[in-house]
């Protein structure tokens, strides 16, 4: 008989034992989620009109990733503008598995893309110029010319985020008689809320920059007014990554569920522990 009492013992302590395993251990490890979105063309004109690439989105919740929106669309979506006539929108998003996520966001020329490589970094592939008309000034147009603008961002779930911008041989031009003057040289890579004008004809802001909180970061390659004509403005290039975070861990059995699987432990203990006093008794009285 001590074998048997012995043996129901250890099997209590089993089933107790791994109840509250279950209880305390039932969580799978903590999940990292993550979030960016991509714009690359936003085109405004006076009286509210509005032309617009739309914008893709990437989530993930720790486990899997869901893309939404166009990340390459056509000209098309544009409309029936004339700003920009030939070129590529691009608007790549990403947001990994491990609480990192990324976006890259702006327009090229012909032939030209943007794609999401390892670590988050844009990877450009030059195309032909890209030119984008902002309207006259007396009898010349003037006109946004660039190999590529566009911005980029990544974020962690540290919290932390950082983005840049890029306008490679980005340049505003005046034509008149097919004659190009080039009235204002951008930086290729200009410091956040970089502010440049041409008095009386435009303003820009390059880099854009702004955050809702740590770990989020939204940067605009390019947004520009224009003081004349039908054109109200011009934004290039939206990046937004974050704000990702550590998500709680979902446990097998709800917390208000863990006194009840406690409890049955308890009580199969207590009951395998009062049918061994039981068995000692019995065997005590026949002696």
């Amino acid at each position: 008989m001590p074998r048997v009492r012995s043996g129901l013992a250890r099997t209590a302590a089993v089933l107790a034992g791994g109840l509250a395993m279950v209880v305390l251990a039932a969580s799978p490890a903590m999940a990292d989620t993550s979030q960016s979105s991509a714009s690359a063309l936003q085109i405004s004109l006076l009286g509210g009109g509005l032309a617009s690439s739309g914008t893709a989105s990437a989530t993930n919740d720790g486990t899997t990733e869901s893309i939404s929106g166009n990340q390459n669309p056509p000209l098309a979506v544009l409309g029936a503008q004339t700003v920009i006539t030939a070129g590529v929108l691009a608007q790549n998003v990403r947001a990994f598995n491990d609480g990192t996520s990324a976006a890259c966001a702006g327009v090229l020329g012909t032939g030209g893309s943007i794609t999401i490589g390892p670590g988050g970094s844009c990877l450009v592939t030059p195309g032909a110029a890209v030119t984008l008309t902002l309207g006259t000034s007396g009898l010349a147009s003037i006109s946004l010319v660039a190999d590529a603008i566009y911005s980029s961002c990544t974020a962690t779930s540290s919290p932390s985020a950082t983005g840049t911008a890029t306008l490679a041989n980005a340049r505003i031009v005046s034509t008149l008689l097919g004659v190009e003057t080039t009235l204002l040289n951008l930086p290729i890579n200009p410091a956040p809320n970089t502010g440049l004008s041409i008095p009386g004809l435009i303003d820009l802001t390059l880099n854009g920059q702004s955050t809702s909180g740590v770990g989020q970061l939204t940067v605009n390659a390019l947004n520009l007014t224009a003081l004349g004509g039908a054109l109200a403005g011009v934004s290039i290039g939206t990046s937004s990554c974050g704000a990702n975070a550590v998500a709680p861990p979902i446990p097998v059995i709800p917390l208000a569920g863990a006194p009840l699987a406690l409890g049955l432990g308890a009580l199969v203990a207590g009951t395998t522990g009062g049918f061994s006093l039981y068995r000692r008794r019995r065997a005590a009285a026949r002696s």
